[in-house]
């Protein structure tokens, strides 16, 4: 369970995690050079500044359909809890390296590392973050992917969607009662046909 900072701690313990892998790669080190390289800005951002090598952008955040009608969570004190807020992050990753190969070559120790791990737990207990994310390749069809970056008025690069979930931000609303899940009263039929005196 964790905060409304998770969005933030999740992006940044990805990019720990890429920067980890590829930091101590040989051949990809000298690619993104720091940490500081692998940055969240869109890719229309990113290639502005030619020190960002490797740009993990979330653009998009949407809820778990799957988790999202879990009933309400009760307190010792007898109230309830709204249940976490269950989202799946979609980060695009785009290499920015000095050249077509090494784009492939730094692409492919991201895909390399995101795959390897799969699951990633992070924690941050300043910022009140516990949560494991499960990393996915996310297929997108190429129309799709041409629709983002027609949004982003840049000509197309080469770019892989990835799909981070579960993350739970916790909700700070908490009700006195259960929530209603069922009305009941008496019916009785009418006996007397409608309009009569």
């Amino acid at each position: 369970m964790s905060s409304f900072r998770v969005l933030a701690v999740a992006s940044e313990g990805l990019r720990r995690l890429l920067w980890n892998s590829i930091g101590a790669d040989p051949v990809t080190r000298p690619l993104v050079g720091t940490e500081d390289a692998i940055v969240f800005l869109n890719p229309t951002a990113t290639a502005q500044d030619s020190a960002r090598r490797l740009s993990l952008w979330l653009y998009h955040v949407g809820e778990d359909e799957h988790v999202k009608n879990t009933p309400a969570v009760r307190l010792n004190t007898g109230a309830f809890r709204m249940t976490p807020l269950a989202l799946d992050l979609f980060y695009l990753l785009t290499p920015f390296a000095s050249s077509g190969e090494a784009d492939h070559l730094l692409l492919g120790k991201a895909m390399q590392t995101f795959h390897d791990t799969g699951t990633a737990r992070i924690v941050d207990v300043t910022a009140d973050v516990n949560e494991e994310l499960r990393i996915t390749l996310f297929r997108r069809s190429l129309d799709e992917i041409s629709q983002v970056w027609q949004a982003l008025r840049e000509p197309y690069r080469l770019s892989v969607c990835y799909q981070v979930k579960v993350t739970h931000l916790d909700s700070e609303r908490v009700d006195a009662s259960a929530p209603v899940v069922e009305v009941t009263g008496a019916w009785t039929p009418q006996t007397e046909p409608v309009g009569a005196p």
